[in-house]
């Protein structure tokens, strides 16, 4: 069932003659934030800290649209309403090394949208709170196989 869920898509460089590695933010509302995360620790997820783990995960992504993370080995599927498009430059970075980092936020972590707000002022609460969920332990990641069709 598709489940409202907030993505952010990012390409973040890594270490020099490697390539790039696609990343996928995820928050979701509270009311299902304690099972997702339930789900991502039975798939393999750790406390963002250090690299982040191979999971059982997959993202799952058709005519450039991530349309669903599966995780506890398929049991249970999470399916953005709607799809969520991607860029040609963040797919081709997760094809580049065929798996995508997946990284959990809490609740409230991205700011809501304020109509005299420019997007990058937007982009930079979300780093904000970013950082500081991370410094509470409040973030999960790991590392989930990419399926393109």
């Amino acid at each position: 069932m598709p489940t409202p869920l907030l993505w952010a898509f990012v390409i973040r460089e890594s270490a020099p003659q490697s390539p790039p590695v696609a990343e996928a933010i995820l928050e979701i509302g509270p009311s299902q934030h304690a099972q997702l995360l339930e789900d991502a620790m039975a798939s393999g997820f750790t406390l963002a800290a250090g690299d982040p783990p191979p999971t059982t995960a997959e993202v799952h992504v058709h005519h450039g649209l991530l349309t669903e993370l599966s995780l506890v080995g398929g049991h249970r599927v999470w399916q953005p309403a709607p799809p969520a498009p991607l860029s040609p430059e963040w797919l081709s970075a997760a094809q580049t090394r065929d798996s995508v980092v997946v990284i959990i936020v809490p609740p409230g972590t991205w700011p809501q949208s304020l109509p005299d707000t420019a997007p990058a002022d937007l982009a930079d609460v979300f780093t904000t709170n970013l950082q500081e969920a991370r410094t509470n332990g409040l973030v999960q990641h790991g590392t989930a196989r990419l399926i393109a069709r």
